[in-house]
């Protein structure tokens, strides 16, 4: 395949239909809205991702969530405080209402914290958000109280991912009952009405909900994987509001007078990820030969290092993001709870690279496939593209593979692959969400790991991550995390290369409230 200059070239801009003007497109309380990522089930409990969340939230809604800028707020509970370390109180809201007329009560939370780590075939994910729970408590109809294992001054943070469900409407249903909408019974704002998988859902206005009245009537979210089909599709007034609108429309968009492009600094972490798993033969790296490598080459510190450094980040920034991202070395934005300043992003430095292959005994390079999605985040392939031709300069000649995201996430879960791009969001706003979940090592049994895609384990930098995320003095879990952060990067487990930006598209008579966390909530859009 002929290869591309993907930093040099200048990315063309689509030719888009003129905006129609409103009212010209009958809207009236009806809200569409176009989402990039692809969204897969109603099951709130089925797969951990952000457009699945998305669809999510309209419906069901947790014992407490965040505002668009990140700050903790009760929902349906109403209060809560923390009796002992190893020992919270929920009060739930009364009054609020399922979508079938029934009330919420205490045994609809812990039927749901039953059914959340254990929904079957289920890729995994939510087990983690309750891996600290030991057992629960009803003293009454409105009051829960959660024992844990040990100290967990995340458990608030980690519950905001955690949708209640009705006992009565969810006992002994399937995912596949959430998805027809048989079990899709929430609290939520919106209720449902209907899943096209691949295409839409459909929702209407719940007037039995406790919180304001909202605007819309009927939500329609639109999986419009495509960037220019997603402009395309604003531009002409078919839908209201678009995500992650392609950095290369944002010109064009940004002329139009009757469009609003709004952004807010994001918590995603672009980063790369090397196959740990395998002492061996990695399936997809090989010698100049053609032949496999008799050792994997990602186990040697030196050949992780020389791959970060060999990585231009601030041209990733500019030239392929356009100045929607930011280079970085670790997942938190800067100035954020547990950034830490002493982890800097990498010099480029292609002669210090090749020095250090050659140290590791691969001075002649080795051939590698970095595998990617094509349809996940923003401009995901073509960075890997750009990553490629980075490393090809020290003498590691990459392919790149780029997979619809259903398929890659399922291979990578499998430890397919021998180096993938991936993206991590930490909507709890700190850094132990990624650090146990991503870097602590895999231990099904105990919830740790889920998301440690290539299988890295370091027993030492364990003890380090879980003394951090259990200590209950504020002050004191954000200096530790800074130290578990630095310890962790001395290693490079992962490379992280960028923190995106988070940007959507309106109609001028729609306002948005952009949210940190990526989701795109009808809850958060007005009309103007």
């Amino acid at each position: 395949m002929q290869r591309r200059n993907l930093l040099a070239a200048a990315a063309s801009l689509t030719v888009f239909p003129t905006v129609l003007p409103r009212g010209a497109r009958a809207a009236g309380t009806d809200l569409e809205i176009g989402l990039g990522g692809a969204f897969t089930t109603i099951d709130p409990h089925f797969f951990h991702a952000t457009p699945n969340h998305t669809v999510a939230m309209h419906m069901f809604e947790r014992l407490v969530d965040r505002t668009p800028d990140g700050k903790l707020v009760p929902v349906l509970a109403e209060s809560w405080r923390s009796i002992s370390d190893t020992l919270w109180e929920f009060k739930l809201r009364p009054g609020v209402k399922f979508h079938d007329g029934g009330e919420l009560t205490a045994d609809d939370v812990v039927f749901t914290f039953e059914r959340a780590p254990n929904v079957p075939n289920s890729p995994g994910g939510f087990g983690t958000f309750l891996r600290a729970v030991s057992r629960l408590e009803v003293p009454d109809a409105l009051t829960l109280r959660v024992h844990t294992h040990q100290p967990a001054p995340d458990l608030l943070l980690n519950l905001t991912y955690v949708g209640i469900l009705s006992r009565r409407a969810g006992e002994g249903a399937s995912t596949a009952d959430y998805n027809s909408g048989k079990a899709a019974i929430g609290t939520g704002p919106y209720r449902f009405v209907s899943f096209t998988p691949g295409s839409r859902v459909e929702m209407r206005r719940f007037d039995g909900w406790w919180g304001p009245k909202q605007p819309w009537e009927k939500v329609t979210l639109r999986l419009l994987s495509n960037p220019a089909a997603r402009s395309a599709a604003l531009l002409s007034g078919d839908v209201g509001v678009i995500d992650t609108p392609s950095v290369s429309d944002l010109p064009k968009l940004r002329s139009e007078p009757q469009v609003s492009v709004v952004s807010v600094g994001g918590i995603r972490c672009m980063y790369l990820v090397p196959d740990f798993s395998r002492e061996g033969e990695s399936p997809f790296v090989l010698g100049n030969n053609g032949q496999p490598l008799p050792k994997n080459p990602f186990r040697d510190r030196r050949v992780r290092e020389a791959l970060s450094c060999s990585i231009q980040r601030s041209a990733l920034a500019d030239r392929i993001m356009l100045n929607t991202a930011a280079p970085t070395n670790q997942w938190m934005p800067e100035g954020g709870y547990s950034y830490a300043p002493g982890v800097t992003v990498p010099e480029y430095n292609p002669n210090r690279a090749r020095q250090l292959l050659a140290e590791a005994g691969l001075g002649q390079g080795f051939r590698l496939t970095l595998h990617t999605p094509n349809d996940r985040y923003p401009n995901d392939a073509r960075l890997a593209q750009a990553v490629a031709q980075m490393w090809a300069r020290i003498g590691v000649q990459t392919n790149v593979e780029a997979l619809p995201w259903s398929s890659f996430f399922g291979r990578g879960t499998r430890q397919e692959f021998s180096m993938a791009l991936w993206g991590w969001g930490s909507p709890t706003f700190e850094g132990g969400y990624m650090l146990t979940n991503c870097i602590a090592t895999q231990d099904k049994s105990r919830n740790r790991g889920s998301y440690n895609y290539g299988l890295y384990s370091n027993p030492e930098l364990d003890r380090y991550i879980f003394e951090a995320v259990e200590e209950m003095d504020e002050a004191k879990r954000e200096r530790l995390l800074i130290s578990v952060t630095e310890r962790t990067m001395v290693d490079i487990p992962i490379m992280p290369i960028l923190m995106l930006e988070n940007l959507w598209a309106t109609r001028k008579d729609i306002s948005i409230q952009p949210r940190r966390d990526e989701r795109t909530l009808a809850m958060d859009i007005k009309p103007a």
